[in-house]
């Protein structure tokens, strides 16, 4: 509805007071047969305000609670404020143009836009002053220029608050410059109906609920933590279902989020123009609908990942595994740098082939866990950097590392000689040169070499002897001889061995014999072969060789006695102790006689055990092989982290937190391989229900090793504790098994308290029922509130809705309250504000002076008469009735009763009433009911009877409640209509009607009472807008008089009209007397939830001869000149619109 700018004169004042209410400034659009319409569905509009803003703008709606705006300032606006619904029904268009983008990027999407945080109000007057703009009513200097319907010129500057109109400025430059666009299908021009006059057309945005988009990894165990992924600038088009049309644009801001407004229960989906860094763009359709309220839509993106192919290859040959060994079973682990705690490890295939998909963009290292059977784990890592703009469109960065393992590699020394003294222990002998021995590899049987005894009857191949492999000897190879599962043959060619030596029979070395970098020492003393016992340390878990000095060790006969044998370099010395060199390998100095021993353990090397006794045999017969290897196996200690999870107020233990325990630094095992790189994930672990989470088997190194506990999951409804605790662990001695440590970790949690006040005096409030809802709107607690704040523990971070459900009855119910439930322990404070109601309303009745039918009667009986009677015959003479609701809030139940005292005494008959016109109505309709002087039996509920209360449509829960039911009875009316009878139903409250008595046929009964029933109304609801006017002086006496009725036009605040005709029985010593009240009740009404006021006006006659006489003018004559001047004077206040 259009406004102009007020002006100090009053007759300026009514001019524009009556325009706020009727019209809306210039032409816009052509008439309704130019329009080619996009639909003919009907809607509803009203007007709901005539004061919005600083320039008092009118305020639209449709039926549907769709915010509107005016089209045409040259027209009626749908109704009057507050007005019954006007339907609009001769079609609509599409607004996909200027005007449908300053109304979605103005208000209601929002209510700040170029620069200017305004409130709901004002950033409805600016969008309002924008469509104006834009239709070249208004300049965007904020100066108005139209001529109404009617040919009058209206012209003006909106003045006052230059802030909306430089925000109005900004949605009309945007909006012609393009720089804002509307979003498709979310307005629409409406065509004005003719009803009386041309209705201006409507601006309808359409309702939307907002729905959230919530963009997210379909891997966090990827993407979480690692920079080179982030779901910023993420773009997505919004297209309906219905009609495939392209609605709207998303783009995600740093959290994977943002918002739309979009129409409810209606069908969508999105279509993704752009993926964020490091993700695959989506090509499906993501569909989603929306409900009735907000709600949310989850977006799950594909990260893009890097693909390692992982070839294993033997040293020697570059490719294929040595015959008896295997590039299969190889173990790498892949551990991001980028990603915490994201690691990953495959094993090798029997070609040698392994691949790690899914690695985390960024920077990652690679480290053989363990070799494949036959091999030394590389001691080496790898590492690599692939950033995300390098991912290709199928989301892949592949990349291939070779990885080349030394073969496990021994070698052979083989002494032959024969005792030439007198004994067998005489210390002669006689070396056998030139015995040739081959070695043979037992998985194909093929002679891989021969060594052959220089003069001193020794060969070995550890000096220079080539490659017994296939392939190239590697240079950091430690022997001749490759591994191989079948172990190998020694066969002695007989027809190399000298006269006089015998031969010796072929002997085998199993694989359990081979140990890398051992000599295998064998002593073929003529046909005789034995040997000197080598001890090698092997690790329990891996079997490999573990390559530390200081492991000691006892040989024990068969009776378990040491024996001690003889060394003669680097001195003569007795031993009965052997201890490993750093090789992790000691070789006995003397050969064991046939017979059954033990090896003990007497030390360990740090963090290894010492292990049991181990029972060995030294075969007599001279066919059967020597022992020459003895491996001892060791297991390491393990550490152990006890982690001990509480509440942080409480103390109790607590269940479900889940932990990552990760490396500090690079984990060696004591051989030299990695068992875990720096920040790698070593264990998971979670929190039973005694509020522990151990974590076992924990590496040591190579004695000590240093770990970080990361809380990855807090027990629900509790704050993740983001410290991370640092744990280090010890082997103390050869005999702790597992080195232990305990951690105390605790767990903080929100805590909210909720407050529902007085809004006049911060007191709480008891009774109001309460519910707190989530993001999603999913009720997370309802109570009613005491005394005392009502508090909430373990809420997840996040945005919360408190709504009252139900207020206390005394007090109005408050809007929501939305806040933000922060990730910290600190109590949180929330509050609602309750209004108290104070229900308070008044009338005013005024009178019109009847002539009086007899001879010789003047109307001026009492000589208090400010009025002329009315210049009739027949005794016509009117009331008006002006009430308001002057409430701080609405009410359930407005009823003004007008008491036609006169009619019941028989001065006075009812001939006509004229409804009243009132701005405020809930639905725009009242009751109209009448009672005669007859005594009826008629109940005061009637089932089936009109009751504007319970019929205009409004909810109140407190109508529902057994305690208002008992207070008013299940017609939730405080007043009696026991007597009264409906005139008429469902009259409208902005036109007025006239309602004849005659037409009722009641014969000689008379209406001694009328009422008017409006049920629920808003507060400021009146037939009289202007304020002064409620606060005169004379609002309540009795001789509240005047001449003319001001009412004029058929719109807008009307008083009621009670048309009265006097009878011959109005005579002297005779009062027409007339009373009315206005009623108002809320929920039930009772202390300040009810109101009650009356007027009452009066008026006698007499005859002419007994009034007093001044000079040569009556007095009534004076009385009567001065009341004209006055009643004139009242007739020019009220020409203002009421």
């Amino acid at each position: 509805m259009a406004t102009s700018p007020q002006h100090p004169a009053r007759c300026v004042l009514t001019m524009v007071i009556s325009l706020l209410l009727l019209s809306c400034g210039g032409a816009l659009f052509a008439p309704r047969s130019a329009i080619a319409a996009d639909g003919w569905d009907a809607l509803e509009f009203r007007t709901t305000s005539d004061d919005c803003g600083p320039f008092s703008v009118g305020k639209y709606e449709a039926r549907d609670t769709s915010v509107s705006y005016c089209m045409n300032q040259d027209r009626f606006g749908p109704s009057t404020p507050g007005g019954p619904w006007l339907t609009y029904d001769k079609g609509w268009v599409w607004l996909d143009d200027e005007f449908a983008a300053i109304v979605c990027h103005g208000y209601p999407a929002r209510t700040s836009f170029g620069g200017h945080d305004l409130s709901a109000d004002r950033a409805r007057a600016a969008t309002q002053l924008a469509v104006w703009m834009l239709n070249g009513t208004t300049a965007p200097d904020g100066s108005y220029s139209y001529t109404s319907y009617k040919g009058v010129r209206h012209s003006g500057t909106f003045k006052g608050d230059d802030e909306v109109v430089a925000a109005a400025r900004w949605l009309y430059d945007s909006a012609k410059s393009s720089a804002i666009k509307a979003a498709p299908h979310r307005a629409r021009r409406y065509t004005g109906p003719v009803s009386g006059s041309q209705r201006q057309d409507m601006l309808y945005v359409l309702p939307t609920v907002e729905t959230s988009f919530h963009k997210r990894s379909s891997d966090t165990s990827i993407t979480q933590g690692n920079d080179s992924y982030t779901l910023a600038g993420a773009e997505f088009d919004i297209h309906e279902v219905s009609g495939d049309t392209k609605v709207g644009h998303l783009t995600m801001d740093q959290n994977g989020q943002a918002k739309a407004p979009l129409l409810p229960n209606t069908s969508y989906y999105l279509i993704e123009t752009k993926a964020p860094q490091g993700y695959l763009p989506r090509q499906d359709r993501i569909t989603f609908s929306t409900g009735s309220a907000p709600g949310n839509a989850e977006i799950a993106e594909t990260p893009g990942s890097i693909s390692l192919g992982i070839v294993k290859s033997d040293a020697a040959t570059g490719g294929a595994a040595q015959p008896g060994a295997s590039l299969a079973g190889g173990e790498f682990t892949i551990v991001s740098d980028s990603t915490p705690g994201w690691s990953k490890t495959v094993t090798t295939g029997e070609d040698g082939r392994a691949t790690a998909s899914g690695i985390p963009f960024g920077t990652f290292t690679i480290f053989e866990r363990k070799a494949p059977e036959g091999y030394l784990p590389s001691g080496e890592t790898w590492s690599y950097s692939v950033e995300a703009g390098q991912m290709g469109d199928a989301g892949t960065v592949e990349l291939e590392c070779t990885v080349s393992d030394i073969p496990i590699a021994f070698d052979l020394e083989i002494s032959k000689f024969k005792d030439t003294g007198a004994s067998a222990d005489s210390g002669l002998e006689q070396p056998a040169e030139g015995v040739r021995f081959q070695v043979i590899r037992n998985s194909d049987h093929s002679v891989v070499g021969e060594l052959k005894t220089n003069a001193y009857g020794f060969a070995s191949t550890s000096d220079g002897t080539p490659w017994f492999g296939e392939g190239k000897r590697p240079k950091e190879v430690h022997g001749s001889i490759p591994y191989d599962r079948s172990g190998y043959t020694i066969h002695e060619i007989e027809e190399t061995v000298p006269a006089g030596f015998k031969h010796v029979g072929d002997w085998t070395i199993p694989a359990d014999q081979i140990a890398d970098g051992a000599k295998l020492q064998y002593i073929v003393d003529n046909h005789a072969l034995n040997t000197h016992l080598q001890i090698v340390k092997r690790d329990a878990e891996s079997g490999r060789t573990v390559p530390l000095a200081g492991f000691t060790f006892q040989v024990l006969d068969a009776g378990r006695n040491p024996i001690d044998q003889t060394v003669w370099y680097p001195s003569h010395n007795t031993l009965d102790r052997f201890t490993t060199d750093k090789s992790g390998t000691v070789t006995l100095p003397e050969s064991l006689i046939p017979g059954t021993y033990y090896l003990r353990e007497v030390e360990a090397a740090s963090p290894y055990l010492t292990m049991e006794d181990i029972e060995f045999t030294i075969p007599s017969e001279i066919d059967l092989s020597p022992v020459v290897i003895l491996s001892a196996f060791d297991a390491k200690a393990t550490g152990s982290i006890e982690i001990v999870k509480r509440d942080a107020v409480s103390g109790d233990t607590l269940e479900g937190a889940k932990f990552d325990i990760r490396a500090v630094g690079d984990i060696e095992n004591p051989d030299g391989t990695i068992w875990a790189l720096d920040g790698q994930t070593v264990a998971h672990v979670e929190a039973d229900g005694n509020g522990c989470a151990t974590a076992e088997n924990l590496s040591l190194g190579k004695g000590s090793a240093t770990y970080v506990i990361v809380e990855t999951k807090a027990p629900d409804g509790y704050l993740l504790d983001e410290t991370e605790h640092t744990v280090t662990l010890d082997a103390d001695t050869s005999s702790t098994t597992v080195a232990r440590e305990t951690v105390e970790i605790e767990n903080d949690y929100t805590k909210i308290d909720i407050s529902k006040v007085d809004a006049t005096s911060s007191e709480e409030i008891p009774g109001a029922q309460l519910t707190l809802f989530d993001e999603v709107g999913e009720v997370v607690e309802s109570w009613t509130s005491t005394g005392e704040p009502h508090r909430i523990e373990h809420l997840d971070p996040g945005t919360y809705t408190l709504h009252e459900e139900l207020a206390p009855r005394t007090y109005d119910q408050a809007e929501d309250v939305t806040f933000e439930v922060k990730a910290d322990g600190v109590v949180q404070t929330v509050t609602m504000k309750d209004e108290p109601i104070k229900i308070e309303g008044k009338i005013d009745k005024r009178q019109q002076i009847a002539t009086p039918l007899g001879d010789g009667l003047t109307a001026n009986g009492d000589g208090k008469n400010r009025a002329d009677a009315q210049g009739n015959i027949d005794g016509s003479y009117a009331y008006t009735l002006d009430f308001i609701n002057d409430s701080n809030t609405w009410v359930d139940e407005f009823t003004v009763t007008d008491e036609l005292d006169g009619t019941a005494a028989g001065l006075a008959e009812l001939d006509s009433i004229q409804t009243p016109c009132a701005t405020g109505d809930y639905d725009g309709l009242m009751n109209v009911w009448y009672k005669t002087g007859e005594s009826e039996a008629t109940s005061g509920e009637r089932a089936g009877e009109p009751n504007a209360t319970l019929d205009d449509g409004h909810q109140n829960p407190w109508l529902e409640t057994d305690e208002v039911k008992e207070l008013l009875g299940s017609d939730a009316r405080g007043l009696d209509y026991k007597g009264w009878k409906l005139w008429k139903a469902g009259v409208s409250t902005s036109k007025p009607e006239t309602l004849n008595a005659a037409d009722l046929d009641l014969g000689k009964k008379r209406i001694v009472a009328v009422r008017f029933e409006f049920g629920r109304v808003d507060a400021g609801f009146t037939t009289r807008g202007n304020g002064d006017l409620w606060t005169r002086d004379d609002l309540k006496d009795e001789h509240d008089d005047i001449d003319e009725i001001a009412n004029s036009g058929d719109e807008g605040e009307r008083a009621a009209i009670i048309s009265m005709k006097a009878t011959s029985s109005y005579t002297s010593g005779t009062t027409l007397d007339n009373t009315a009240t206005v009623d108002l009740y809320r929920n039930g009404g009772g202390d300040d939830l009810e109101s009650h006021d009356r007027d009452r006006v009066t008026q006698r006659c007499m005859t002419v001869q007994s009034l007093p006489q001044t000079g040569a003018m009556s007095v009534a004559a004076v009385m009567t000149g001065l009341l004209t001047t006055a009643g004139v004077v009242l007739a020019a206040k009220r020409t203002r619109k009421r």
